[in-house]
């Protein structure tokens, strides 16, 4: 069986989250969809072109900026007993355990079906033929073709209503309540598949990671991949992932529902946050309810508020209307900062609830609520990020992680610049 992760036309009300990354490849839970649908088969994704042309640049060389999988050709031809069968899943659609169990069950049906959520396609099930050209074929094709037009392709299908429902995020800060959601299961999976032993209750360590005593382990579970360390006089309330090769610093306070990506850098105190892989936060500072992209730097004294001063519930402004709506009620009390890609903070920054900070943005001080790519608060006259500058900025990073900057990420961050229309955030 071969999978296809298609993004639609509402992919971008997901913010400065997804402007440099396939919201399939959004941590949550602890894993990504794309990670999460591994298991059924071959994966492919279909995206918007810019994150295409990037994957396609690297060709599997190396990973992709945003840490994920670059294999962009087209899996080998399905095998299935159902008949050559191909899922297609949104990108949208939450990597969680009961997604993956209703899936599992569409799969296994084998009939062909549509999940519908509301007016939007969540996941689909067609038979492609032996060969892979049966009559569905040329449907898979427009999907891959154009995802953002995968609305009408669903459409013309003539698909039976697949039971179930599947969980799926719309606006950025539905993003927290699924990672909040979804990491409980997801760390159940993790330590049902063997690979980490129960060093003491609630703490799972992979072989070569490296826990340096006292750790305190309040509350389990906690997951800690290869290649990572904690540091000592560490405070873990889990449920918290620490992904392979991340650091913990020394008296860190990780708080419930934290995951920390690939080679990142985590110290001071942090709650219910997603770190990207290769972001650094390593200093004192509080970043809570927040999720924070790839190759970001929160610089010492960097804090998120996450609790309005009334206790009430926070509002996100939005005079660009890029979440759809110029005000959007999120229904939640907690809500900290939703950082892009290659941001960047001063020393003692201050971001207030609901944040929004754009790829490639320097911000500090009082950081205003939302702030587009590349704007550089920082700076006298905010004059904006060049694609050098920040090209420069990303080439160091990386060099502190043992990468190469590629023309491939250059090509990117030119296509970041093209989105950076809005007002300069000052």
């Amino acid at each position: 069986m071969n999978v296809v992760i298609f993004e639609d036309g509402l992919v971008d009300r997901l913010g400065p989250l997804v402007l440099a990354r396939p919201a399939c490849d959004l941590n949550i839970g602890g894993t990504t969809l794309v990670e999460a649908l591994a298991r059924f088969g071959p994966v492919q994704r279909s995206i918007r072109p810019h994150l295409a042309r990037h994957l396609r640049a690297l060709a599997g060389s190396r990973e992709a900026v945003w840490g994920g999988s670059s294999a962009a050709s087209p899996p080998a031809r399905p095998v299935s007993t159902h008949g050559a069968i191909v899922l297609l899943v949104n990108a949208r659609v939450v990597p969680s355990r009961s997604n993956l169990l209703a899936l599992r069950t569409l799969v296994e049906a084998g009939h062909r079906a549509v999940v519908w959520h509301g007016d939007t396609c969540a996941a689909a099930v067609v038979h492609v033929g032996a060969d892979g050209r049966g009559d569905d074929r040329p449907f898979v094709d427009a999907v891959l073709a154009d995802p953002l037009t995968s609305a009408a392709v669903f459409e013309q299908l003539d698909l039976a209503a697949g039971a179930g429902e599947l969980e799926m995020v719309s606006q950025p800060h539905d993003l927290l309540g699924a990672h909040e959601r979804a990491i409980d299961g997801t760390l159940a999976m993790v330590i049902d598949s063997g690979r980490h032993r129960e060093i003491r209750p609630g703490l799972f360590v992979a072989p070569t990671a490296t826990i340096v005593d006292p750790v305190v382990v309040r509350q389990g579970p906690v997951v800690v991949d290869d290649g990572a360390e904690v540091g000592p006089f560490v405070c873990l309330d889990g449920p918290i992932r620490i992904g392979p090769g991340a650091r913990v610093n020394p008296q860190a306070w990780l708080r419930p529902a934290t995951s920390v990506g690939t080679a990142c850098r985590v110290g001071g105190e942090v709650e219910a946050t997603v770190f990207e892989p290769y972001s650094n936060k390593p200093h004192e500072g509080f970043v809570g309810h927040s999720h924070v992209g790839s190759w970001v730097n929160l610089a010492a004294g960097t804090i998120t508020g996450n609790l309005k001063a009334t206790y009430g519930l926070i509002r996100l402004h939005d005079p660009c209307g890029t979440a759809g709506l110029p005000i959007v009620h999120t229904g939640r009390q907690f809500v900290g900062a939703m950082i892009g890609d290659f941001a960047k903070t001063a020393i003692g920054t201050r971001v207030p609830c609901g944040c929004r900070i754009g790829a490639a943005a320097t911000v500090g001080g009082d950081v205003p609520e939302s702030v587009p790519p590349l704007a550089n608060l920082v700076v006298p006259g905010c004059v904006p990020t060049t694609i050098a500058q920040a090209a420069t900025v990303l080439e160091r990073m990386m060099a502190r992680r043992g990468w190469r900057l590629l023309e491939a990420d250059r090509e990117l961050l030119a296509a970041i610049a093209v989105a950076a229309t809005g007002p300069a955030g000052c």
